[in-house]
């Protein structure tokens, strides 16, 4: 009798541990999801607010220099105040800025495909330190 109330016990207890352990799982993969949503919802939006400055600054004259150095500013004192810009991957923001720009307005300043994404990407992260 009592050794079949402790096995009882046993199985409600480890019932109880697993249930826990599910609904915990649960929720932090729910979290971790709208977290990565958030990020990329917020690079896009970077990004795309980057492009839009970089490629007007290149269509009005400026110099790739200049434009980058214009847009890196504005951008920062344009996200700076929100949170979302503190906690994103400065390298999957790079690409999607790369990657947009070449698409964008790439040509006036010389760069296509893969090989000008990359350079376009090493040549923002450098400036976007150095501005930090």
């Amino acid at each position: 009798m009592l050794k079949e109330k402790i096995k009882r016990l046993v199985t409600s207890l480890f019932k109880m541990v697993l249930v826990i352990f599910i609904i915990t799982f649960a929720f932090e993969t729910k979290i971790v999801i709208a977290n990565e949503i958030s990020s990329t919802k917020s690079i896009k939006k970077i990004s795309k607010d980057f492009t839009n400055k970089f490629c007007n600054s290149i269509a009005f004259g400026l110099s790739k220099e200049s434009a980058m150095n214009f847009s890196i500013e504005e951008n920062k004192k344009t996200f700076e105040k929100r949170k979302i810009f503190n906690g994103i991957n400065r390298e999957l923001l790079a690409e999607a800025i790369a990657v947009s720009v070449v698409e964008n307005c790439g040509y006036p300043i010389d760069l296509s495909g893969e090989k000008g994404i990359e350079e376009f990407k090493d040549y923002y992260l450098l400036k976007d330190i150095k501005s930090s």
